[in-house]
């Protein structure tokens, strides 16, 4: 699995959630103008009483601060979809199956610009879960880096780190954090705008 493919997963939550989403927000669009419109029969019928001029403000009043109250509504309601999508494709990462994910950090080790001569550090979870399989995996990953002329002497430290998914690539003071948060948090500001769009056109 590529960094594509995970793009890719994002974009398909996304649209697996747009036809609801829009559904929703257009009935919160109906209601308020329902709202709006019952207001402003009231005033109309109190023009007969007040000066028509101050009826009219009034009304424009009404409509400005309903139409306002009803963006700010689906914005709140854009961005809670928004963020449901990242943490479904987060969770839809953390449980591939051991040898797609496996094959997905091999990915991001080598994406992310590994020299060769790394330490890698797992969340405490995933040192557990991978333990049986990280032997065979950081020779496979050493032969490849090996192949792309760098030096393929990265090793897994026995230490762990707070992190959800991912890893870090730990190189004397310098680390690389490519942990799910990070890297989902970076797809989200580059593909917050054309997500938006997918979901609200």
């Amino acid at each position: 699995m590529s960094l594509d493919n995970i793009v890719k997963k994002i974009i398909d939550e996304a649209q697996k959630t747009a036809e609801a989403v829009n559904n929703g927000a257009d009935k919160e669009l109906d209601r308020f103008r329902a709202e709006l419109s019952s207001e402003e029969k009231e005033l109309k019928g109190d023009a007969n009483k007040k000066a028509k001029a101050d009826a009219a403000e009034i009304i424009r009043r009404k409509k400005s601060s309903a139409n306002l109250e009803g963006r700010k509504r689906i914005l709140g309601q854009k961005e809670m979809i928004l963020n449901e999508v990242f943490v479904e494709a987060k969770e839809k990462l953390l449980n591939l199956p051991v040898n797609e994910y496996l094959e997905l950090l091999e990915t991001l080790v080598v994406e992310y610009g590994a020299t060769g001569d790394e330490i890698i550090m797992f969340s405490e979870d995933d040192a557990s879960r991978l333990k049986s399989e990280l032997k065979a995996w950081t020779k496979e990953l050493n032969e490849k880096l090996k192949k792309k002329g760098l030096k393929g002497e990265i090793t897994v430290s026995n230490e762990s780190r707070e992190i959800e998914g991912g890893l870090i690539l730990s190189k004397g003071r310098t680390e690389i954090n490519i942990s799910f948060e990070v890297l989902l948090s970076e797809l989200r500001l580059s593909l917050e705008g054309e997500i938006m769009n997918i979901l609200f056109g």
